[in-house]
């Protein structure tokens, strides 16, 4: 069938499917064109057709909004006509294409004076009906309340108001009147004039306002007149005159004198055409010329000041002068007057910007010249014209200067003999005076003070003393053979302020005495072969350590010890030769028989060795003799076990060790040849010349069944077999980072692991087994959990084994534990496997200055290589552990760069890694810097163990404590068992304790026990937190109790040191000799002992540990600048993380409700309160802190409330910059002499102060290892008590802690209250009104200032809090917050755009890494760092990374526990219990559910018909549906879609937002003309935009309140940008 329309379709507005019949639109209906259309249609099957006719009637719908017949109406009328209101201004008429519809309008208004919500108030109205329009008020036309022009817009909708809408625009002009009187808009003008000037001068131009209409008549033309002027008494003239129409005030007498008068006032009056008139005043400033002379305020000026340090000249002034002169427009300019006195050439005068002259030195003063001594006079000159002005004597003025000299102490004592020599034995007595050696000062007469010292970096192990004499002693015994002569640095200082000091050297030759036994000279190890005659095997020589040339060595006599055996006697023979060797002598070694290898292997022959000293010295070596192997013996299969410990599984090719077959000799490989069984293994290759086995790179971990065949040419034997079992285990770096170790003595490597005893020869179980089992008992877990992976012979004669171990229990148990636990077990161990223990923790720091002269920590690492020990039937091949000392610091070794692989965080702490350091994004509670828990319970019967304190040379251990009890041990680390063997032993401990209310240590470096109490006042178990802070070198130790801020000091005005009672707070001594270094390697235990006491035992009765438990709280172990993890001890008992019982105080407490997680509960129990983290404030810590942003030249002054500590300064602040440089904040004293300055410096931070009064001796500390140039916050805080200053930077730790530790000197620093507080920069002022700031603090933020913890005001937020008030500042704003960077910024691909604070940067996404060439980025391989702790399997994703933990550990590194095991061990009784009662809250919340459930479903009802209609109803904007519900016979069904023209009107259909229909009482103009006039509100000068409202239907908003999307255009049909 065929479709087609014949007839009536003329413009193409229908269509038909030829072949289908459906008919549809082509473009949209217009009833206004066309009302009705008669269609024709035909069909046709080819062969027949058929016609039918259509009537289309089209029906009107409103889409034609009304218009109005002006697109702008304009009228004028006067302004503040307030008769006939409402006044009528103008009609409005408009016109409907819609012109057979209802011609019903509704008129509204919007725009300037029209308040929809108070019509009450509007000035305009409109009849709704008819479009007329009316004034409601007068309205004013004049600034600053008024407007000439008043926009409108006026809205006519059509069908009553629910159709289209159209709307023009409506200008109201004003038509002026004088109703304003002359202004002027100052309240006082200036003008000047210079003195002595000419008659009708310009002096300054008046102007007035009138807001009036200028082009309204005279309204604003103004005249000027004065009404009030100034009389010259002279000559009885006024002084001064006006143009009336330009304002100008001019002079009408001549020559007016400032000296007479400076200032004076006159009155102008300005009048308006209406006669209105204004009043001002005119203040004239007569300028001054230079015409009085200058002269000095006194006529002789006397001073006293210090002679300059050498050739160091002062750079302040040591005296300011002041002239007076009535002009005030001198430039003055000082000098000292040439050949005027004695010393007119070491002086010089500086004019300074404010008109002062300063005197300066130029020469050095110096008081040991006579002359000098006795002072200087000279004159000085100024000249009120300029350096030029000299000439002229009418503007100069002279004044005499004298000077008087103070003696400093300027030079250094000096030796008389620079050089000296001493010669002395080596076994000269203790006590030995060897020299006198004398120093002199020329300082003060010759009658200073001198005191002597050794430098001890010349004499390291403190061999000698040195007196107040001068005279050097001998303190240690003298060895020639360790140090044949001594190069002793001697120094003498004086008692000046500050002192000086000289050197002088001193060689001690130390003589040689006969005090060693020679030996033999090294470990020969000749060979015998078996079933050999007897013979002469090996010569022997001899070596001696002391002095040859002294007769003290050769010849040496050789014998055999009479003490020997006599299997041995029957063996060996040993002739000596004394004439042989040069003279030195040789010892020839000759067997006797012949020997079996089968019967033994080796044999020791010891050897009496003699010198030829006086008297001889007599020593005995071994010489070890091998028996070489004949193959005599034939071979039988055997069969060997080869375990292989592989490092991450990626061991290279390594040798495991050779085929075993049973053979007794050992000897014989040449004679052997070795082959696979059966096919050879792809994992294992073999040598078949030696039998050896090497396993191939990566194999995996797995038992491996290995089948060989052997073969002996020299007795004919083949194919004997042999197996070999292959273990091989994987060793994570988790396992090796957690691992323990022990050091044995007397038995080698290959005897620990050996399961074959020789002598019955039968198998045996190895040492290295029963060594499992027993560490398998101790720490309770399974052996199959425990891996020797390392075991190394480090010495061979006599031999030492190192074992190194890790022990995995669901987790990697930690090494304090593992080794503290084989501490307490050690003699149990030795007992029961017959070892000697030497060492548990392997610690090459751990004998003094064996390795290191000073600090020392231990680095173990892995090598590529692995270590094979073969002992027959058994092999073993363990990782090669290199463990090395390092002789640094670790905790202030900041050489290498911050870096977030491996991840340094604590506590499952996300690392960020930023372009010049790292920092921790760390989890709720973890508030320390790498997220450490810094706090922990203890209950009074427990104890905590973690890392043992490092070897440094310097040392500052901190720890604060709260107690409940008068007894308790705080820390302690030193040894946990006592050892018989007393050359193994080290007594090096450290313990801090409360005994009987007051704080005690004792710390012994080795050669005795320090004690230091501190007598405080008050006993410590009171309820406050407590800090406690040890200081320590070599020979001296300081303990201080909270910072001693309650000692009673004293300091008075110009001294150079404090004096107070430092007994309650500070306790400082001399550690015993010699030992310098606390070498401790055991578990530091917190909060008492896990081990019974045994300190009488070791140290005797004297200053011995109570090692009583401690109860109560322990925080902030902070140890060389590291803070200690309190969160996972390796072993604890009744303690618990954080202090909860002390916080329920600040929880308690109706003032604060909690401190939150931006507070920490501090103070005490009876009086706890929040201390806030940076950036927040309030009771509760719950209120931000405000920052100010500071611009170029900007700073701030303030002035406190309260008067600081003197003895203590505490001052923290956040900030953020990209500057290198400024000043962030200053404190200094009423004098500016004592100071304190914190400063950025080229990106890091620093600090510099000076605290001494008399003097300037500037100190600095610095964190030069961390740049805080980078845009993000951080928070600085500078702590002083005394002459300690430390610097800490977010957190303080680490490369962001500094600090100096200084017990002398001057203590006090009063800051100024008024005048001492800047920040931002140094303000210099040049007078009242300008300043400069020097190294300025500029685009910038600061924010949260405290000092003594109480916040300071930061302006322009807040100028004053109840501490301290804001005196001044300049150029500071709040805009800290940065806008968005990232806009409309494209980076090139693959690069992302990052936000920074106030910046932007292109960089790769997050979890990639910039290629190498810089162009692509590559995703970064996380798993390369190994961040899964404790066993975690580590997977790499893109991006990031995901850690497989093992049971028992949680959290996205695997670094938490899933339970605290420790901290509840609950008994079979404990755990019926809970188990009963979870069971019975369980089934009441059952219950519960139950019930609830069954009411519920009774209360809810049916689904109501109108909820139906709702969820199922069409909304019109979303599917574009008509207007009407029916859709039968109604061909808007057939549109298709097009894009509509967005116009001046349009469809008002309420839009449905989230089920709700827009509220009622507010009509669709209502909301438009709502939003029209949060538009249009504020001073339309100029012509308002009103293009806005054809936008709105673009616009998607979240209510219907606000939205015009109900202007009727689907947003799905517009086009797209």
């Amino acid at each position: 069938m065929h479709y087609e329309i014949l007839d009536g379709n003329d413009d193409g507005t229908f269509a038909i499917g030829n072949l289908t019949g459906e008919m549809y639109l082509t473009r949209p209906l217009d009833y206004e064109r066309k009302k009705k259309y008669d269609l024709r249609l035909v069909v046709s099957d080819g062969r027949y057709e058929n016609d039918a006719s259509i009537i289309v009637h089209v029906l009107d719908v409103n889409d034609n909004p009304p218009l109005f017949d002006r697109h702008l109406y304009e009228t004028i009328i006067n302004e503040e006509d307030g008769e006939d209101l409402p006044k009528h201004i103008l009609t409005v008429t408009v016109t409907d294409g819609d012109y057979d519809r209802p011609k019903d309008f509704v008129f509204s208004l919007s725009g300037q004076g029209i308040d929809v919500e108070h019509p009450e108030n509007s000035h305009f109205q409109i009849v709704s009906s008819t479009g007329e329009i009316f004034a409601r008020k007068p309205l004013d036309r004049d600034h600053p309340g008024g407007r000439p022009n008043w926009g409108l817009t006026v809205f006519a909708q059509d069908e009553g108001g629910t159709g289209l809408v159209g709307y023009s625009e409506i200008v109201v002009h004003l038509r002026d009147v004088n109703d304003n009187a002359p202004i002027f808009l100052q309240d006082l003008y200036y003008g000047n004039i210079t003195e002595n000037g000419e008659y009708d001068q310009e002096v300054v131009t008046i102007k007035a306002e009138d807001y009036d209409d200028p082009d309204e008549g005279t309204n604003a033309r103004l005249t000027y007149y004065l009404e009030k002027n100034v009389m010259d008494e002279s000559v009885g003239k006024p002084i001064f005159s006006i143009d009336r129409e330009t304002g100008i005030v001019r002079t009408a007498v001549c020559c007016l004198d400032r000296e007479a008068a400076k200032e004076y006032l006159i009155q102008v009056v300005a009048m308006d055409g209406g006669g209105l008139t204004g009043t001002g005043t005119v203040s004239i400033q007569i300028l001054d010329v230079n015409d009085r002379p200058p002269r000095f305020t006194k006529d002789e000026w006397l001073i006293e000041t210090e002679e300059t340090d050498g050739s160091n000249l002062p750079e302040e002034p040591l005296l300011t002068v002041t002239v007076q002169d009535e002009d005030n427009t001198n430039v003055f300019s000082y000098r000292v007057v040439d050949s005027s006195g004695f010393g007119a050439d070491k002086f010089t005068m500086v004019t300074n910007d404010d008109g002062t002259g300063s005197l300066m030195v130029i020469k050095p003063l110096d008081y040991e010249n006579y002359r000098e001594a006795n002072g200087f006079k000279f004159q000085i000159e100024v000249s009120d014209e300029g350096e030029e002005g000299f000439s002229d004597v009418y503007h100069t003025a002279k004044s005499w200067v004298k000077v008087k000299l103070k003696d400093i102490n300027d030079n250094p004592p000096y030796f008389t003999e620079k050089v000296s020599e001493a010669r002395v034995f080596e076994n000269a007595p203790v006590g030995r005076s060897l020299v006198n050696i004398t120093a002199f000062d020329p300082d003060m007469g010759g009658k200073s003070k001198i005191s002597y010292r050794i430098d001890r970096a010349s004499d390291r192990n403190r061999h000698f003393a040195i007196d107040s004499s001068g005279s050097v002693t001998i303190q240690r015994p003298l060895d020639r053979e360790t140090s044949p002569y001594h190069l002793i640095k001697i120094l003498a200082i004086d008692d000046g302020i500050p002192t000086k000091s000289a050197t002088a050297m001193l060689t001690v030759i130390v003589i040689d005495i006969n005090d060693n036994a020679p030996k033999i000279l090294e470990d020969y190890r000749p060979v015998i072969p078996e079933n050999q005659p007897p013979r002469k095997f090996a010569e022997v020589l001899a070596t001696d350590a002391d002095d040859p040339f002294r007769n003290n060595g050769p010849p040496f006599h050789f014998r055999l010890s009479p003490y020997v055996p006599d299997d041995i006697k029957a063996s060996f023979r040993v002739d000596s030769f004394p004439d042989r060797a040069n003279g030195e002598g040789t010892a020839v070694i000759s067997s006797l028989r012949k020997f079996d290898r089968e019967v033994q292997k080796e044999y020791l022959i010891p050897i009496i060795v003699k010198d030829s000293g006086s008297p001889p010295m007599i020593g005995t070596s071994t010489l070890t003799v091998v028996i070489g192997d004949d193959n005599d013996n034939q071979m039988k299969s055997g069969m060997k076990e080869i375990l292989f410990y592989s490092y991450k599984g990626r061991a290279l090719d390594t040798q495991i060790g050779r085929v075993y077959i049973h053979d007794p000799d050992d000897w014989d490989l040449e004679d052997k040849k070795f082959t696979w069984a059966m096919s050879h293994h792809p994992n294992f290759l073999l040598n078949e010349e030696n039998g050896m086995i090497t396993m191939k790179y990566a194999t995996s971990e797995n038992l491996y069944n290995l089948q060989f065949e052997v073969h002996d040419g020299k007795h004919y034997q083949s194919k004997v077999q042999a197996k070999v079992n292959v273990k091989v285990r994987h060793v994570s770096e988790s396992a090796v980072k957690s691992s323990a170790s022990v050091r044995i003595e007397n038995i080698s490597d290959e005897e620990f692991i050996r399961q074959w005893d020789y002598r019955t020869n039968k198998p045996m179980k190895s040492i290295a087994d029963r060594f499992k089992e027993k560490l398998a008992e101790i720490y309770d877990v399974s052996g199959h959990g425990i891996d020797l992976f390392s075991i190394q012979l480090r010495q061979r004669m006599p031999p030492i084994t190192d074992i190194f171990f890790s022990v995995y229990n669901s987790w990697y148990l930690k090494p304090e534990k593992l080794n503290g636990l084989i501490m307490i077990h050690r003699n149990e161990i030795e007992e029961e496997l017959g070892l000697s223990i030497i060492m548990v923790g392997i610690d090459e720091c751990l004998y003094e200055n064996a390795n290191c002269f000073g600090s020392c920590a231990n680095n173990l690492e892995v090598l590529k290589t692995h270590y094979l020990i073969d002992a027959n039937r058994t092999s073993y091949v363990g990782l090669h552990t290199k463990l090395t000392p390092e002789c640094v610091c670790t905790a202030r070794n900041f050489f290498q760069k911050e870096s977030c692989r491996p991840n340094p965080c604590l506590n499952d702490g996300k690392c960020v890694e930023e372009e010049s350091s790292i920092h921790c994004i760390c989890p709720e509670g973890y508030d320390g810097p790498k997220c450490q828990i810094l706090t922990r319970t203890f209950q009074g019967n427990g104890f905590a163990w973690f890392p043992p304190l490092q070897v440094c040379e310097r040392s500052h251990l901190s720890i604060e404590f709260m107690s409940t009890s008068p007894e308790g041990t705080i820390l302690y680390n030193g040894p946990i068992t006592f050892q018989n063997v007393k050359k193994h032993t080290v007594t090096d401990f450290i313990a801090l304790e409360i005994v009987d209310g007051r704080l005690r240590l004792l710390i012994n470096f080795g050669s005795g026990t320090l004690n230091l109490p501190v007598n405080s006042a008050e006993e410590l178990n009171d309820g406050r937190w407590h800090k406690a802070d040890i200081f320590w070198d070599k020979e001296t130790v300081r303990l201080a109790l909270d910072q001693c801020t309650e000692a009673n000091i004293a300091e008075s005005r110009g001294s150079a040191k404090s004096n107070g009672d430092f007994s309650t707070c500070h306790a400082h001594g001399t550690l015993p000799p010699f030992n310098e270094y606390l070498n401790v390697h055991s578990p530091l235990q917190v909060g008492g002992l896990a081990h019974e006491t045994f300190f009488t035992t070791l140290y005797g009765k004297d200053h011995v540990p109570l090692g009583k438990p401690f109860q109560g709280c322990i925080g902030n172990l902070m140890m060389n600048s590291h803070f200690y993890d309190f969160s996972h001890p390796s072993l604890q008992k009744n303690s618990a993380t954080r202090c909860p019982h002390f916080e329920t105080f600040c929880n308690s407490n109706s003032t604060m409700m909690g401190c939150g997680t931006n507070g920490v509960c501090s103070g005490s129990t009876s009086e706890p309160h929040c201390l806030c983290k940076s950036g927040w404030m309030g009771p509760s810590c719950d209120e931000p802190t405000i920052p100010a942003y500071f611009e170029a030249q900007s700073f701030v002054k303030y002035t406190l409330s309260f008067k600081p500590n003197p003895f203590r300064t505490n001052v923290q602040m956040r900030f953020r910059t990209w500057e290198m440089d400024g000043e962030l904040f200053r404190i200094t004293d009423k004098l500016n002499r004592k100071y304190g300055i914190l400063s950025l410096k080229e990106g890091y931070l620093q600090f510099k102060y000076n605290f001494h009064e008399l003097y300037t001796e500037e100190r600095e500390l610095c964190l030069s290892k961390v740049a805080v140039n980078n845009g993000e916050w951080h928070f600085v805080k500078v702590e002083r008590y005394g002459m300690n200053v430390a610097l800490l930077l977010d957190g303080g730790e680490g490369r962001r802690y500094n600090e100096t530790s200084i017990f002398s000197g001057s203590l006090l620093m009063d800051i100024d209250e008024q005048e001492g507080i800047f920040i931002g920069g140094k303000v210099n002022y040049s007078n009242a009104n300008t300043f400069k700031v020097h190294d300025d603090y500029k685009f910038a933020c600061i924010d949260d200032i405290r000092i003594e913890g109480k916040i300071l005001p930061l302006p322009p937020e807040t100028s004053s809090t109840q501490w301290a008030q804001v005196s001044l500042y300049h150029n500071l704003t709040s805009q800290c917050n940065s806008p968005t960077q990232c806009l409309n910024i494209t980076c090139i691909a693959p690069f992302t755009c990052k936000e920074l604070w106030m910046r932007h940067e292109c960089g790769c996404p997050e979890g990639s890494l910039l290629s190498r060439d810089h162009h692509i980025c590559l995703d970064e391989d996380e798993c390369f760092s190994s961040p899964c702790r404790n066993g975690g399997t580590c997977h790499n994703q893109q991006p990031s990374y995901s850690c497989q933990c093992p049971t028992g550990f949680v959290g996205t590194n695997c670094e938490l526990l899933q339970e605290d095991r420790p901290l509840f061990q609950p008994n079979l009784p404990v755990l019926a219990a809970i188990i009963v009662c979870i069971i019975v809250v369980l089934a009441a919340l059952g219950a519960t559910f139950i019930l609830c459930l069954s009411r519920r479903r009774q209360r809810v009802p049916k689904d109501s018909p109108d909820q139906t209609k709702h969820e199922t109803s069409v909304h019109y904007d979303d599917k574009g549906g008509g207007e009407g519900e029916v859709t039968i016979l109604d061909l808007t069904a057939l549109n298709v879609p097009a894009t509509p023209v967005v116009t001046n009107g349009g469809n008002l259909i309420a839009k449905e937002v989230q089920g709700s229909p827009m509220k009622s009482g507010i009509t669709n103009v209502d909301v438009l003309i709502c939003k029209r006039d949060v538009q249009s509100s504020g001073n339309f000068k100029d012509p308002p935009d009103w293009h806005f409202i054809p936008n709105y239907a673009i616009q998607e908003e979240e209510t219907p309140e606000e939205s015009v999307s109900f202007l009727g255009y689907n947003r799905h049909a517009l086009p797209q940008n």
